[in-house]
């Protein structure tokens, strides 16, 4: 398969700040995107009234997700574009961050170069993050968002998605593997994914038959929410004075937590490949098929809709749908020719094909991944 270089920007943001994420993409040139509906979720401090009904509950809050490729020197510029005009350096808006990837050179993608940042300020960016996604069964992601937070991981993300893999291969006991499913995707620093990754699998339970999935996928730049909890009456808040420590102490190593015992001892699938599928609505099935065919374990499936900045005629449709392959690098040959077969870039599909890292996964070892 023949690669191209590029990088995959992901803007997460709560949908009052979404109409001024969209008019930046235009004004840098950005000529099409993915966007995704998501709960973002957030700890709240309520006072009650005289001590009655206080305590800290977990909240939630509609986000979109902005999700676009572009060639890898363009991807700073549209990242501190997107963070000055959004503001996105104050806790409670957003995130955009930049990761480094591969497109199949079939693909069809903007490949031109997005129109520089003229900013007066810079805005400095963290550059050593790491994305967790975790995918568990329909009503278990607030569970997982709420682990996350404890951890002082914030705003995380749900969203919803279709299971296929390990409940298509169990024949007549499928019917206790729901299809439907939530999958949590969070950003923290590469110095505490090495606890908070075990932490969320305990979590979830997610090494027992059926719980779901967990990857890291490492080497991401740009600003994060750093807003957990909302409702405390502070002149800074807690997640500034932290940001403010890290950057005196120049890492998060000083908050690096103990691994508890629960979470010790798991069995992780390593040096992996991420493969992101994407084609029009009502050929996912089809496509995940074909690449179990070809040796992958499985994927879940989500919907997203496709936008053009610029209307021109196109094949792609308004509505897609994604799925990410994870599998191990001697696989994605055999993957991606299985998927060719299937008519990936037939106009019925319009599919497309972007390859990252995963540094590690876990699931329950005696199914396929």
């Amino acid at each position: 398969m023949e690669k191209v270089d590029a990088a995959l920007i992901t803007c997460s943001v709560y949908n009052s700040v979404a109409e001024t994420a969209k008019a930046t993409m235009r004004e840098f040139g950005v000529k099409d995107y993915h966007h995704q509906p998501s709960r973002a979720t957030k700890l709240h401090r309520k006072d009650g009234i005289w001590g009655i009904g206080s305590g800290v509950a977990l909240e939630e809050e509609p986000a979109t997700r902005f999700m676009f490729y572009v060639p890898r020197e363009s991807a700073d510029g549209i990242l501190q574009g997107l963070i000055s005009e959004c503001s996105l350096q104050i806790p409670g808006r957003g995130s955009a961050v930049c990761e480094e990837v591969e497109i199949a050179a079939e693909s069809s993608w903007n490949r031109e170069p997005l129109k520089s940042y003229d900013g007066s300020t810079t805005i400095p960016m963290k550059s050593d993050l790491s994305t967790i996604v975790c995918t568990v069964q329909q009503g278990q992601g607030n569970h997982i968002a709420r682990s996350a937070l404890d951890l002082g991981v914030p705003m995380p993300q749900v969203t919803a998605g279709e299971g296929t893999g390990l409940r298509d291969k169990l024949s007549v006991i499928r019917v206790t593997v729901p299809a439907e499913k939530e999958v949590i995707s969070v950003m923290v620093s590469a110095q505490e994914s090495d606890e908070i990754f075990p932490a969320l699998v305990a979590a979830g339970r997610i090494n027992e038959l059926g719980a779901g999935f967990i990857y890291e996928s490492p080497g991401a730049r740009g600003v994060i929410n750093d807003m957990v909890v909302r409702g405390q009456h502070h002149s800074a808040s807690m997640e500034q004075l932290i940001a403010a420590v890290d950057e005196m102490k120049g890492s998060a190593d000083w908050r690096r937590r103990p691994i508890s015992a629960e979470s010790q001892g798991f069995r992780y699938l390593n040096d992996l490949v991420g493969m992101v599928l994407i084609c029009n609505e009502g050929m996912a099935s089809e496509l995940v098929i074909a690449a179990m065919q070809g040796g992958a374990g499985g994927a879940t499936i989500g919907k997203q809709a496709y936008s053009q900045i610029q209307d021109g005629k196109s094949d792609i449709s308004p509505a897609r749908e994604s799925a990410e392959l994870i599998v191990g690098k001697d696989q994605v040959d055999g993957i991606y020719d299985s998927l060719l077969s299937a008519g990936l870039y037939k106009s019925e599909a319009s599919g497309f094909i972007a390859l990252k890292n995963v540094s590690v996964a876990c699931t329950h070892l005696s199914a396929p991944r």
